[in-house]
């Protein structure tokens, strides 16, 4: 049963918080000592920056999104493959506004505890986001085939 839940609670988070914005939920999916580990890169403690994550992403990604493609649990975690895409409208991190769309791949790793996510880690394919970008050079055709055979 607890893998059920962790699999719905896992989809709830990707569609109303990062998809929807719908803030006030957050109390409800995140421990108050929430850490979100995208080492080395980004570390954020306590459930009061989830709003501010999503803010930012949404502000830097016009027509941000999150679409799931797997999704797997068990009694403690749940793990979500997911496509992020949007337009990168203002600065990535040192990444000036390029007003190109921007379509990759991230994986988080939720633990759940007490029936909300106290820890989340996550990759993300910054790799490709940065080719798409034109930040990194595409070797050979890769970024236009990337996701031909997914969508």
């Amino acid at each position: 049963m607890k893998e059920t839940y962790n699999k719905k609670l896992g989809l709830l988070i990707n569609r109303d918080i990062w998809n929807d914005k719908k803030f006030e939920k957050i109390p409800d999916y995140f421990t108050e000592d929430f850490v979100a580990d995208y080492s080395p890169r980004v570390i954020r403690n306590g459930r009061n920056q989830i709003e501010q994550m999503v803010l930012s992403a949404h502000a830097t990604f016009e027509g941000f999104r999150e679409t799931v493609h797997h999704v797997v649990a068990d009694e403690t975690q749940v793990v979500l493959h997911f496509t992020i895409t949007g337009r990168q409208i203002k600065d990535w991190g040192p990444v000036t506004a390029t007003n190109k769309l921007v379509k990759y791949d991230e994986i988080v790793i939720m633990q759940i505890r007490d029936g909300r996510v106290c820890r989340q880690i996550g990759v993300a394919d910054t790799l490709l986001a940065l080719q798409q970008l034109g930040r990194i050079p595409d070797p050979g055709g890769f970024v236009e085939n990337s996701f031909e055979k997914r969508d």
